[in-house]
């Protein structure tokens, strides 16, 4: 059986658009950092529209963090996708567009996050609309955890918590 895809999720740009306009950069410097939880959130709705089992896990060592983990299929092994949702702070003076609005020139996206690593996220709606789930002998897992950039806390905490049991990742 394939993958019913809603209609807000077909199409790439309009995907990779609402993730970068979402301000989650993650610093050290409490003036430079945000919250994850605007990404995470989208991120749950699309995985959620595509059939996935979600879990928000709050990162309790960091206020306003949070990690996702979505599920499709069962099983004790599988695949893991991981991913992270923040950003580094950025400088004005060096960009020549809005860092938080999605552009395009010369063949290429424009965005705070857009290679690294909130284009992830799209590529792997646009992976799932050729598959069909009736093939899945294991679980594909996403994960999408929070302060990479910094303090690697969220991807910490998915360790400690010991959750995540795949064959590959």
């Amino acid at each position: 059986m394939k993958l019913h895809i809603p209609k807000e999720l077909h199409s790439f740009e309009t995907l990779l658009a609402k993730l970068v306009g979402e301000n989650s950069i993650s610093a050290s410097d409490s003036s430079w950092d945000h919250s994850n939880e605007s990404v995470i959130r989208e991120l749950e709705k699309w995985f959620l529209g595509l059939g996935f089992r979600c879990e928000v896990i709050p990162v309790d060592q960091q206020a306003g963090k949070y990690n996702l983990i979505a599920t499709l299929g069962t099983g004790s092994r599988g695949l893991v996708l991981a991913g992270h949702t923040d950003t580094v702070p950025y400088d004005q003076a060096r960009w020549n567009s809005d860092p938080f609005k999605l552009s395009f020139s010369e063949g290429k996206y424009y965005g705070l996050g857009t290679c690294d690593m909130k284009g992830f996220f799209p590529i792997i709606v646009e992976a799932l609309k050729s598959m069909d789930q009736a093939e899945l002998n294991e679980p594909l897992i996403i994960v999408a955890t929070a302060d990479e950039e910094s303090s690697m806390a969220g991807a910490r905490l998915i360790a400690q918590q010991g959750k995540l049991q795949a064959r590959a990742a």
